[in-house]
C-alpha cells in the first residue's frame, strides 16, 4: 500500500496501478483503507477552507504543542526555526 498516494492521484506507474488493482479486487482490508481514503479526501477537497478567529486558533495550537510536549518531554516553539 505504499503506493497509494501516486495511485489516488493517477501518477504511479501502469504495471503499479495494474497490481494495486488486482490486489484490491481481492484483498478486503485493503479495499476499506482505499475507499475511506477516497472518501476522506473528497470530504476533504469539498469542504473549503476557512479561517478561524484568531483567539481560537491561538488557543487550539496551544493544546496541540502542550500535547507535544508531553509526549516529547522536549520544549518546542511556535514557528520553526532557521
Amino acid at each position: 500500500m505504499a503506493e497509494l498516494g501516486d495511485y489516488l492521484d493517477g501518477q504511479s506507474a501502469a504495471e503499479v496501478r495494474e497490481q494495486l488493482e488486482s490486489h484490491l479486487s481481492h484483498c478486503r482490508i485493503c479495499r476499506v483503507i482505499y475507499d475511506s481514503t477516497c472518501k476522506t479526501v473528497k470530504i476533504v477537497t469539498e469542504a473549503g477552507s476557512f479561517d478561524l478567529p484568531q483567539d481560537v486558533s491561538e488557543a487550539v495550537t496551544e493544546k496541540i504543542m502542550e500535547k507535544l510536549r508531553s509526549e516529547t518531554n522536549k520544549p518546542l516553539s511556535k514557528t520553526p526555526g532557521p
